[in-house]
């Protein structure tokens, strides 16, 4: 009989290999391939596979080298506590749950299955693939060394408990994804292309079509004090990468040492606690959104919570309301300015007054004060905004100048006669000077306005006089701070 001893005290029942004192599956890599070579691997395999379809599914200090379980069911949970494993890949299984407890594995992969809850503790993992699953609780990944972690086309398919709905709170309760308390960690991926995990699923028989990815839905994707490999050649790399991900996005006691990103999907309350990125930190064609309860709790801390060492961009993104866009596009112009590159940031700086603009409008006031916020609105609009994009463009003072007063002015003085001069005659062009005197304030007195064209002229030297002063104005601030 194997000599192993379970941590409950009884001894594992299973005869041992001849030469050994321990069975096909306890016995230690250095032992098996000391009496039987490549075969011990096999031999494993086949005793693993053995035991599983008998109906076992609790494993604990076994040692495995590349085993493929493949069109599996299973009431029970499949548990690996205290065991070594080289390669484990899950492909067609259904199982309510997967649990590595204490155990350390070079690659473990979970393909086209349907899985309960995912569990991994106290364990050591160089690699864990989750890929095209669906979970109906929960996927944790806690107090474990795992240097690469990969999901991709992941969907929660579960149903959320009602008990804490009731009382107002979110559901958060199933449908998690969270890694918490994780270190040595070099990447966290959440649909990204891995070329290699292509060819490996392919040397085991599998045939994965780029057709069937799909975005990764959770009730929440929490990502709570992970510490990252701090080797200088990762610091370059994008170290954090979230694409097409549905739900809550939380971060909290994170510093992410290189660069991170969130590409596409539907971000829901996202929260950032103590969150710092080294590198550049990426939003590209997100949608936001955000509740009441969220805008006044979390939104409000943001930029203290959130700190990016290099660039923040913010790209083709959607927020359901301003005063979520005004705040990030304040992140990132704060960052582009704190990195000396004005010019971008006075983009961030427009949007983020334009968003600040539309926020006062969709304010929730009734009345003669909700009139007054939409004649300020159309003010700002007209003349902070029009003229000059709240004094980041130099060149829309000029090119509205040069419209206003050689094209527009004058072909209302022309269309209304409205100006006489010491010819008896006047063409269009006669007009035109008239308008670009009057801009500039000259008034030689060879032309009047007669009739309406003098409240058209006061009009056009009001636009000429603000529009030299706005252009001025901008035109300082763009070159000389």
């Amino acid at each position: 009989m194997c000599e192993y001893t379970y941590e409950n005290g009884r001894k594992c029942r299973l005869k041992a290999l001849e030469g050994s004192q321990y069975c096909a599956l306890h016995i230690p890599y250095e032992e098996g391939e000391r009496l039987f070579g490549d075969e011990i691997r096999h031999i494993k395999e086949e005793t693993f596979l053995k035991r599983l379809k008998s109906g076992q599914t609790y494993f604990e200090g076994v040692y495995l080298y590349e085993v493929k379980i493949s069109d599996f069911r299973a009431k029970k949970p499949i548990v690996f506590k205290n065991s070594h494993v080289k390669t484990l890949l899950f492909d067609d299984v259904s199982i309510p749950g997967l649990t590595f407890y204490n155990s350390s594995a070079g690659r473990i992969v979970v393909f086209g299955s349907e899985v309960g809850t995912l569990l991994v503790h106290g364990s050591r993992i160089f690699g864990l693939n989750i890929l095209r699953v669906k979970f109906s609780n929960s996927i944790y990944i806690k107090d474990s060394s795992v240097r690469y972690f990969m999901l991709n086309s992941t969907e929660y398919i579960g149903k959320a408990e009602k008990g804490e709905e009731e009382y107002g709170e979110r559901k958060t309760a199933t449908g998690r994804i969270e890694l918490a308390n994780l270190r040595d960690v070099r990447r966290i991926g959440i649909n990204v292309r891995y070329p290699l995990m292509k060819r490996l699923l392919e040397e085991h028989g599998i045939k994965i079509s780029s057709s069937a990815e799909r975005t990764v839905k959770a009730t929440a994707l929490v990502l709570r004090d992970v510490q990252f490999d701090q080797s200088a050649r990762f610091k370059r790399q994008v170290r954090l990468s979230v694409r097409h991900f549905h739900g809550q996005i939380v971060l909290e006691n994170l510093h992410v040492f290189g660069h991170a990103e969130v590409l596409g999907g539907r971000i829901k309350i996202p929260e950032f606690v103590h969150v710092t990125v080294m590198g550049n930190f990426i939003f590209r064609r997100v949608s936001f959104y955000g509740d009441a309860t969220w805008n006044v709790t979390v939104l409000p801390h943001l930029p203290l919570e959130l700190n990016v060492e290099g660039f923040v961009v913010v790209e083709e993104c959607r927020f359901n309301n301003p005063r979520m866009s005004e705040i990030f596009y304040r992140i990132a112009r704060t960052s582009w300015e704190r990195n000396g590159d004005l010019e971008r940031a006075d983009e961030y700086y427009y949007l983020e007054m334009v968003a600040k603009r539309h926020a006062r409008l969709t304010a929730r006031v009734r009345g003669l004060k909700k009139a007054l916020l939409k004649l300020e609105g159309i003010f700002e609009w007209l003349f902070a905004d029009l003229t000059c994009k709240y004094g980041t463009d130099w060149k829309r003072p000029i090119l509205l100048w040069l419209a206003a007063v050689n094209i527009f002015f004058p072909l209302l003085f022309f269309l209304t006669k409205s100006v006489q001069g010491l010819s008896g005659t006047m063409g269009f062009f006669d007009y035109e000077y008239f308008s670009v005197v009057t801009a500039t304030t000259l008034g030689y007195g060879d032309y009047h306005p007669v009739g309406v064209g003098r409240a058209i002229a006061s009009v056009e030297a009001l636009f000429g006089m603000f529009m030299w002063a706005v252009f001025l104005t901008v035109f300082a601030r763009k070159y000389m701070r």
